[in-house]
């Protein structure tokens, strides 16, 4: 028996949003996992922030830190770089049906396209 994944879904980070978010994504069931390709991205760190609920105000981010220099004390003080190039592939546990992408800087080059799809459903 394969690992069960649910299908790939769009997450759109408009360019100039400020906020840089998303909107809320419907992964279609509750997964106790995600795999998340990223695009090339300005300067930033990538933050999930994972539902059960569709609206859910209350629950914070999960911040995933997907690209970071190695420079950091401990597991908060992260340095942020660009990322030039896509194809990163990221495995977080999440426990959720609802899914939004938040990026800690404004992308000003572009809209920024991620690919999310849900593993594991419970």
């Amino acid at each position: 028996m394969g690992i069960r994944t649910g299908a790939w879904k769009t997450v759109t980070v408009t360019k100039d949003a400020d906020p840089a978010v998303s909107a809320e994504t419907d992964l279609g069931a509750e997964y106790r996992h995600v795999q998340v390709y990223s695009p090339a991205i300005d300067e930033a760190t990538v933050t999930i922030k994972p539902s059960r609920v569709t609206g859910d105000t209350a629950v914070q981010p999960y911040s995933f830190l997907a690209y970071t220099t190695d420079d950091h004390i401990g597991d908060a003080a992260h340095a942020t770089k660009a990322k030039a190039t896509a194809a990163v592939n990221l495995f977080e546990n999440v426990c959720a049906r609802y899914v939004t992408i938040l990026l800690s800087a404004v992308q000003t080059t572009a809209t920024r396209t991620f690919y999310i799809r849900g593993i594991d459903p419970i």
